[in-house]
C-alpha cells in the first residue's frame, strides 16, 4: 500500500520535541505525465498531489526541516500554493530542479552537517563530489546511477519519492534512514 498512516515509521524519533531532518525530491506536483513516466499508482495529478502532500504532513512537524531536492512543481501557481501550505507545517528548504518554475531563485545545492557527517544535497546525482561526503539527490526517479570508483565517494542516495525507503515510497526520507544505510543497519531500512 502506498498510502498509510506514518507515525509508526520512525523508530528513532519518539519524542515530538526532537528536531528532524527530512528529504524529498521529484514530486512533480500538478504534472499528470509523470504518473505514466514513473509508473506511479495514481489516476490523476490531483490524486497524486493529495497523497504526496498528505504524506509530508503526516511525517513532519513544525520543528522539522524538509529539504526538497528539486522538481517540486513545474507551474508557478502550483509551486506557490503547495509551498505556502508546507510553510505552515515545517521549515522547508527548496533546491532548484530542472522542472521547477524558472522564476524561482532557489539554490542549486547546499551543504549541511548532521551527526558529525558532511552532507551535500543537489537535484542532480553528481559523478564526483567532495570525498568523505554523503551526496543526496533526486532527478533519477529510482533509476540506478553508477557510483564513482573512488572509495571515498560511495555514499550517494536518491531521496526522490519514487525510491523505496524502509519498504515505502512517496514519503519524505528521515535523515536517520540515510544514516542507517551508511551504517548498514538493516533494522531501520530493509532496502539499499
Amino acid at each position: 500500500m502506498w498510502y498509510a498512516p506514518l507515525r509508526t515509521w520512525h523508530p528513532v524519533r519518539e519524542a515530538k520535541s526532537i528536531v528532524g531532518i527530512f528529504l524529498t525530491a521529484d514530486l512533480h506536483l500538478g504534472h499528470a505525465a509523470i504518473i505514466e513516466y514513473t509508473n506511479r499508482p495514481f489516476h490523476s495529478a490531483g490524486e497524486m498531489d493529495g497523497v504526496l502532500i498528505a504524506n509530508i504532513i503526516a511525517t513532519v512537524s513544525q520543528t522539522d526541516t524538509l529539504y526538497v531536492l528539486g522538481d517540486f512543481a513545474f507551474r508557478p501557481e502550483v509551486f506557490a500554493a503547495y509551498s505556502s501550505l508546507l510553510a505552515r507545517v515545517c521549515k522547508t528548504v527548496f533546491l532548484k530542479g530542472n522542472h521547477d518554475p524558472k522564476n524561482r531563485h532557489d539554490p542549486l545545492a547546499l551543504d549541511f552537517r548532521h551527526n558529525k557527517r558532511h552532507y551535500y544535497a543537489c537535484h542532480y546525482p553528481w559523478a564526483t563530489w567532495r570525498p568523505n561526503t554523503i551526496m543526496l539527490h533526486g532527478h533519477c526517479h529510482g533509476n540506478p546511477v553508477p557510483l564513482p570508483t573512488d572509495p571515498r565517494q560511495q555514499w550517494r542516495y536518491d531521496a526522490g519519492v519514487d525510491v523505496e525507503w524502509a519498504g515505502r515510497k512517496y514519503f519524505p526520507v528521515p535523515i536517520e534512514l540515510v544514516e542507517a544505510r551508511i551504517n548498514g543497519d538493516v533494522s531501520l531500512d530493509s532496502a539499499r
